[in-house]
């Protein structure tokens, strides 16, 4: 049968649905080693000196995204927990091209927030890079960030990928992911589908689930360009939190970065 736009529906839709909806998917229980696309256990003295820290605030701490990104690449990602004070995960206001409104970094005084370390190489750097759309959707910045409990494994100063478009707002208030484990949140928190179906409400037409398929993919683009406009229009443009002073922001082939910088 076509969807609402006339097209039949694209091949695997209830998995791409599936892929759009569940953001920012599962995260593992603890820490650990990314490598042949499982999430294997983390050695208490896996070096990281050579390596660079990376605060995944949103999917890159899933196992199952890591496996999308890293698909074919022979990689050895640890992934390390950490609360962050005076900060919270929050919806960004642009589309990713999975057709999920993805994840991004605001000041939150008073607000404790999980937040998980990538740990990664020059060529899973460059890998991470291209897959976040530097320079277009993300700016990669370098943060100092204030942790709860601080150990070896807490990185001084780490890259973050800063959404460029600002913080998403429904009802003018930026909207914390809930499956981010937090305490202390100053704003609303909502799943990604509760999102969606809010700016399905607003912006959509036809039924939620055709509405969604048609914005994935390339053939979404001119939907997710348009919704991207219409969130960025009225974003909030607060600062990213925690920018290290000095530190110029990342476009796309740059990488130079913090290395090996942890707190004792």
């Amino acid at each position: 049968m076509p969807n609402s736009t006339g097209s039949p529906p694209q091949p695997g839709s209830d998995d791409r649905l599936a892929r759009a909806l569940g953001y920012p998917y599962p995260a593992h229980l603890g820490d650990f080693l990314f490598r042949g696309g499982e999430a294997l256990p983390l050695a208490p003295d896996h070096p990281l000196d050579a390596l660079t820290p990376v605060i995944a605030v949103g999917s890159n701490r899933a196992p199952q995204q890591l496996a999308r990104k890293f698909a074919g690449m022979d990689v050895a990602v640890p992934v390390t927990r950490l609360q962050a004070r005076d900060v919270d995960v929050v919806h960004a206001a642009h589309l990713a091209g999975y057709g999920s409104v993805p994840a991004t970094l605001a000041a939150s005084p008073g607000t404790v927030t999980e937040l998980w370390i990538t740990w990664l190489d020059r060529v899973a750097l460059e890998r991470m890079d291209a897959t976040e759309a530097v320079g277009v959707n993300y700016d990669r910045v370098t943060v100092a960030l204030s942790w709860v409990d601080a150990g070896s494994r807490a990185p001084e100063r780490a890259l973050l990928y800063a959404a460029r478009r600002g913080l998403m707002r429904l009802d003018g208030s930026p909207v914390a992911l809930a499956s981010i484990p937090a305490t202390g949140r100053l704003h609303p928190a909502l799943s990604q589908e509760q999102v969606l179906r809010r700016l399905h409400a607003v912006r959509g037409a036809g039924a939620f689930e055709d509405w969604l398929a048609g914005l994935i993919g390339p053939e979404g683009q001119t939907g997710r360009s348009a919704l991207t406009e219409w969130l960025s229009s009225a974003a909030d443009r607060s600062p990213c939190p925690g920018i290290v002073p000095g530190h110029g922001i990342a476009s796309a082939g740059t990488t130079s970065s913090p290395r090996s910088s942890t707190s004792a």
